[in-house]
């Protein structure tokens, strides 16, 4: 499956079967979050096992349901540190549902992590990983008409640019 099929097949889910996550697929997603916190200096790690964050009066709110795994999106505290951490929490995002995981990025309705988050360093959000009971529901989108608009035919570049949007 290419990149863009895994996009579209990719919708945000926030309830969980209790079903552990491979040790295969776990090995796949801790390698390629090692790889990112090398190349981009940060420090995200993969909660498994650990309900309790999602136990909270905040997640209840937020309609989670299920949710025992997640994404620790954890950096050193710079401008630019929610724009490198959403661009690598999209990676992890993508590989999941690469691999038949689902997800749903989270900011504030859960509880407390249990991610290590050293000082200097800022913890910006989560995402939750794991079976979803369903594969989500696609959103409406716009379209590309009321995103983006030129004088001349747009290069086919910038298309499949609009349509990942």
């Amino acid at each position: 499956m290419g990149s863009f099929e895994i996009m579209e097949a990719r919708h945000s889910v926030r309830q969980y079967k209790d079903q552990a996550i491979e040790p295969e697929k776990r090995a796949e997603l801790e390698r390629l979050t090692e790889a990112l916190n090398r190349q981009y200096g940060l420090h995200m790690q993969i909660i498994y096992d650990d309900p309790a964050c999602f136990k909270s009066i905040m997640a209840h709110y937020g309609k989670f349901e299920g949710v025992s795994n997640y994404i620790a999106l954890v950096g050193p505290k710079s401008p630019s540190l929610e724009e490198t951490l959403g661009y690598c929490g999209q990676q992890l995002v993508l590989k999941a549902q690469e691999l038949g995981l689902n997800t749903c990025w989270v900011a504030m309705t859960h509880g407390k992590s249990a991610a290590e988050i050293a000082g200097g360093e800022k913890q910006t959000c989560l995402i939750a990983l794991g079976y979803g009971k369903t594969k989500g529901v696609a959103h409406k989108s716009k379209p590309m008409t009321e995103l983006a608009k030129a004088d001349a035919t747009m290069p086919d570049w910038f298309c499949k640019g609009m349509e990942a949007v």
